[in-house]
């Protein structure tokens, strides 16, 4: 039988390729592969970086696609837009799941929500 030496155990933070195809700036969530994640750092498009992948990160968010930002029920499904960079309550082709809103947008239009580690993208 095989043995295997663990040099890290529980790692919620990976070095991944930024291809998604724009610069992130600190904290900028997006879709890497098929991992919903939040950059760690500025990173490059192009360029490895280290990002937040965990399930159940809460991270506010006020970058919301224009005519899809109701966000009034809690525990509804957070898509996130590759081509706006932004984020939507509204199921489209396209989009991915991305996370699930913990707190209703409050009055300067801002969001919680509980961030995926998998992102689902949305068919036609």
């Amino acid at each position: 039988m095989p043995v295997l030496y663990v040099s890290r155990e529980h790692n919620d933070h990976i070095r991944l390729n930024n291809d998604s195809g724009a610069d992130l700036l600190q904290y900028e969530g997006t879709v890497i592969g098929e991992l919903a994640v939040v950059a760690d750092e500025a990173i490059a498009s192009g360029e490895v970086g280290p990002f937040a992948a965990e399930t159940g990160l809460e991270v506010q968010i006020d970058d919301l696609v224009t005519g899809e930002l109701t966000f009034a029920t809690v525990n509804q499904i957070v898509y996130f837009s590759p081509d706006e960079n932004a984020f939507s309550d509204t199921e489209t082709a396209g989009y991915y799941e991305w996370g699930q809103l913990k707190e209703i947008k409050d009055s300067d239009g801002v969001i919680v929500v509980t961030k995926f580690f998998r992102a689902v993208l949305i068919g036609t």
